[in-house]
């Protein structure tokens, strides 16, 4: 057994539910930025630029991560092209290891957890949002350079 398995489990058992109101309960201030959620994720809208950073939770295979979503409404469309030539400098900025992204989720932090396990639940929502925060500064900061020099 590897230190990442944790026992074949479905995403099916997994109480999304409860662990998204566990979410708005410890981070109340994430339902003024949130432009969409679903069983999965929950995404922090970036008006500003027209993008949505995805917090979510992938039960079967143990991890949580965040990365930059599809939101038409909000206009976040084509977003992993439009980052695509600022991603060194955002990814400088953010200073991720290898291991801790997914490949073909463009630029994204993942952290591998037990997220059966409830008492977990609360550094998830925690890493969730602080790491959300960290792609939105980095974000922030690179792309506000750009528009800065204009």
């Amino acid at each position: 057994m590897s230190e990442f398995d944790f026992g074949a489990r479905r995403a099916s058992e997994f109480r999304q539910r409860s662990f998204w109101a566990l979410f708005a309960e410890r981070h109340p201030e994430e339902r003024a930025s949130m432009a969409r959620r679903g069983p999965w994720f929950w995404q922090r809208g970036l008006p500003d630029f027209a993008l949505v950073l995805s917090m979510y939770v992938a039960p079967a295979q143990n991890h949580v991560g965040v990365f930059f979503g599809r939101n038409e409404k909000f206009g976040a469309t084509e977003a992993w092209s439009r980052l695509k030539p600022f991603r060194p400098a955002i990814e400088d900025r953010l200073k991720l290891r290898p291991e801790q992204s997914c490949d073909g989720l463009g630029i994204n932090s993942m952290w591998r957890v037990n997220c059966y396990a409830e008492d977990n639940w609360p550094a998830m929502a925690d890493w969730l949002v602080t790491e959300c925060s960290r792609f939105e500064r980095a974000v922030t900061e690179v792309l506000g350079q750009v528009e800065a020099g204009s």
